[in-house]
């Protein structure tokens, strides 16, 4: 064994390709005061390729001479400067988690926390930590365990705790082998939302609703669709049966419009169930990504819709081919989130939670049932907008898959 130069070492090794496939991190330091902090803090963002450096302050409070000098030959290597804006969500991209590395009552330890691959890391100054009022922007907490006599960090050494363990988190989850691929089917892959649009267009000209005091299919939609996802909640909370979904999700729209019509509802219903499924709405990216999948893992599908019209849209659309199996929850006799349908879909596909991904759109549903039963999770997440939980993988468009399997 002989010593060799890092340079040459990492020639070998392709680190930076962990980059190929998420974004880079970004750190934030809190009113540093200690120029030999300041430019380790440049030193490390270097190392670990991060896109910046932003310390919180005023510039001309800082020995940039000693600085620079710390910072070596990073100093011109990265992005680093200094802003005195107190709202952190101006600072960072919109997609990055905020994540302090501090002691607060709501820190999580960090090596049991499943860390956001687009990241803003930020640290408290020397002395005082970070703000309270700093500390409530931020999306996530983590603490760092120190065990010896000395429990407090240098803060230059916490952020390099911190972005390697991130990075140690985020190669770990490159290096894991899914064999098996669960989908949920509503919103995922089926536009549901385009499909319901179309068909109570339908159902509208049929029963003559304009004559009704109904202004447009698309107005009776929109008074139907919360009204419809309350009685989903409750269905899947048990707390009504499929029928009483089926009546009182077209009998409350009516009676918005003051129509009591009882078996008015009853014909809007049966006609809604029998065009829904057969009008196809695939979310776009569904076949192209399917057809990339297919070849190298075992899809399935797990879904809470009723069982008849799952099976309907997926012989209509052409996806059933693709499935090995399909979980719905009328069989099971449990719906998502609870644990026990996955548990159930990974028996009946003959595979484990550790070989296992679930992809699905509602956080509450999909992602946080998958990992009450120790299965990885993609989060589609259409919108962009912020959730909260934790999840192993976030994407915004279907396609963007491809770059975890």
């Amino acid at each position: 064994m002989a010593y060799i130069k890092s340079n040459d070492l990492f020639k070998c090794i392709p680190t930076e390709e962990l980059y190929q496939h998420i974004p880079r991190p970004m750190l934030i330091a809190d009113h540093l005061m200690t120029p030999d902090n300041l430019g380790a803090m440049i030193r490390l963002a270097d190392n670990i390729g991060a896109t910046e450096v932003c310390f919180l302050g005023r510039e001309d409070e800082h020995r940039l001479g000693k600085v620079r000098r710390a910072a070596a030959s990073s100093r011109d290597n990265i992005r680093w400067y200094f802003s005195e804006e107190t709202n952190l969500h101006k600072l960072i991209p919109k997609d990055k988690t905020l994540v302090a590395i501090e002691t607060a009552d709501n820190a999580t330890c960090i090596y049991d926390t499943p860390l956001p691959e687009d990241v803003a890391f930020i640290v408290g100054s020397e002395r005082e930590g970070l703000s309270n009022d700093l500390l409530q922007q931020c999306d996530m907490v983590v603490y760092i365990p120190v065990p010896g006599p000395t429990r407090s960090l240098n803060v230059s050494h916490a952020a390099a705790v911190a972005l390697f363990e991130w990075q140690r988190q985020m190669l770990s989850r490159r290096q894991k082998t899914y064999k098996h691929i669960f989908f949920d089917l509503d919103r995922t892959l089926w536009d549901f939302d385009a499909a319901a649009e179309v068909a109570f267009e339908r159902i509208y000209d049929q029963y003559h609703l304009k004559d009704l005091g109904i202004p447009s299919a698309h107005e009776f939609h929109m008074v139907y669709h919360p009204l419809n996802e309350k009685l989903w909640e409750l269905y899947r909370a048990n707390q009504i049966t499929k029928d009483d979904l089926n009546r009182t999700r077209f009998l409350k729209p009516l009676e918005h419009y003051g129509i009591h019509d009882v078996a008015l509802a009853d014909h809007l219903s049966e006609d809604y169930v029998y065009w829904s499924p057969r009008i196809v709405r695939l979310v776009p990216g569904t076949m192209e990504l399917l057809d990339y999948l297919r070849p190298k893992y075992h899809l399935h599908l797990i879904t809470n819709g009723f069982q008849e019209i799952q099976h309907l849209k997926l012989s209509g659309s052409g996806m059933e081919p693709y499935f090995e199996t399909l979980t719905v929850s009328e069989e099971v006799g449990v719906k998502k989130p609870n644990p026990e349908i996955f548990r159930y879909a990974l028996q009946k596909a003959n595979a484990t939670p550790e070989e296992s991904l679930m992809i699905g759109d509602e956080m509450a549903v999909d992602i946080d049932g998958a990992r009450a039963a120790g299965i990885d999770q993609i989060f589609f997440n259409a919108s962009g907008e912020k959730a909260d939980g934790e999840r192993t993988f976030e994407v915004h468009n279907l396609l963007e898959i491809k770059k975890y399997l």
